[in-house]
């Protein structure tokens, strides 16, 4: 656990909501966004690594953003949040040729694109600058999760090579994807590959997207610098998107933020290993229920902002909304793992139940299967992961099973585990 002394806001907020800031790993200093700016400003790339659903982590990154055309101009943002195959309506957006609804139908945003990510797309509209969909789309990550890597062999909007090896990286993943640290992972192995695969999917596509554009701009004599907005879960500690990156342009100068929750930012405290990225946002929320590992962090100065510093310039957020219902770093959970190899389109077979987990106390059964999330129907894993994530961490909920002919009702109080 690491001290913050005397530390500096960034943002000043109203109502509830607390100011975030922002903390350089190498030596534990609250800086200003525009210090961080300068710092970041001759990179190649900087990869924000965000926390979906937390507004003080955005607000952080939309000051960023701003202070980063300001030094550079030349810049261009790459998003996890759009699809590669939406790249032209996007485009078309940004140039006016079609208004807003239009966009929204056929560009497929995320849920919390109106309060998150619109002020992104609408800040580089109004400066002219590039967003790259630099993910792949949605429907054939749920393919390669369900059979594997080889069933979309030959798609365009994937990227052209992708692994999955199984490092540090994999050994994060099945951590995550377990709620009792992995013990099913032998169980259901070839499955959970093809989980990892898809995940690693992601990470290939963004990179290829992100390095395709620069080698073209480099191609004509210009060296933009790219900002990627993804979670947090996709470049911390230099891996997922950001070693991909990497693997294909080494010679690029890539930076990466992170971000943490924690209980009481008054208190002054805060965990991540310095390891994790060059900077991370520290925001108020419900912190992750066990710290990353890494080693032990010493005891910071007091704050002592960079040379240059000129926080009390930083504009104020508008406004902040309250805290997020499910904070990044935990997903909603019930205590059970589902059977990865059933085939699924009727329900999510249970293969397991965590021992004094939220899903044996309601009664859930090992051989159930699961049909209905708090008013969502689920007919695969795929789509009863989406179902879960809809839900309220601490809130009671109806799981509608399917046991042998019959349907029972059951409530579940939904639990919580970390996110990838």
């Amino acid at each position: 656990m690491r001290s913050l002394l005397a530390a500096l806001p960034l943002f000043l907020s109203v109502a509830c909501a607390t100011p975030a800031r922002l903390v350089v790993t190498s030596n534990d200093t609250v800086t200003s966004v525009r210090s961080a700016a300068t710092a970041l400003g001759a990179a190649d790339v900087v990869v924000l690594g965000e926390a979906h659903d937390t507004p003080a982590v955005h607000a952080v990154h939309h000051e960023l953003l701003q202070a980063l055309l300001e030094r550079r101009g030349n810049l261009v943002i790459a998003m996890e949040m759009f699809d590669r195959d939406v790249q032209t309506v996007l485009l078309q957006y940004l140039a006016g040729m079609i208004d807003e609804a239009v966009f929204l139908k056929q560009a497929r945003p995320w849920p919390n694109y109106a309060r998150d990510y619109r002020p992104v797309v609408e800040f580089a509209r109004q400066h002219g600058l590039l967003v790259l969909a630099a993910n792949a789309p949605k429907e054939l990550v749920h393919r390669v999760a369900m059979q594997g890597i080889g069933s979309i062999a030959g798609e365009p909007n994937v990227a052209r090579e992708t692994t999955a090896p199984e490092d540090e990286y994999w050994d994060a993943f099945v951590e995550t994807m377990n709620d009792d640290g992995g013990a099913h992972a032998t169980a259901h192995g070839g499955s959970l590959q093809f989980f990892y695969q898809a995940q690693c999917l992601r990470d290939d596509t963004m990179a290829e997207t992100v390095v395709d554009h620069l080698r073209a701009r480099r191609a004509a004599g210009d060296r933009p610098l790219c900002v990627v907005i993804c979670g947090h879960g996709h470049s911390d500690y230099g891996r997922g998107t950001v070693a991909r990156i990497k693997s294909r342009m080494p010679e690029l100068d890539v930076r990466v933020l992170s971000a943490e929750l924690v209980q009481d930012i008054d208190d002054g405290t805060y965990s991540v290993p310095r390891e994790v990225a060059d900077f991370v946002v520290v925001a108020e929320g419900e912190p992750e229920a066990a710290a990353p590992k890494g080693k032990p962090n010493a005891k910071p100065p007091a704050d002592t902002p960079a040379a240059g510093s000129t926080a009390a310039a930083v504009p104020p957020v508008a406004e902040v909304p309250p805290l997020p219902r499910n904070p990044e770093g935990l997903r909603p959970a019930l205590g059970l793992m589902p059977d990865y190899a059933d085939a699924g389109g009727s329900g999510v077979l249970v293969a397991s139940l965590r021992e004094g987990g939220s899903a044996e106390v309601a009664g859930i059964e090992v051989g159930d299967y699961i049909v209905n999330v708090g008013g969502i129907d689920v007919a695969d894993v795929q789509s009863y992961t989406e179902a879960l994530d809809e839900q309220i961490i601490g809130k009671t909920i109806t799981v509608r099973v399917r046991r042998g002919e019959a349907m029972v009702d059951l409530q579940v109080l939904v639990g919580s585990r970390t996110s990838h």
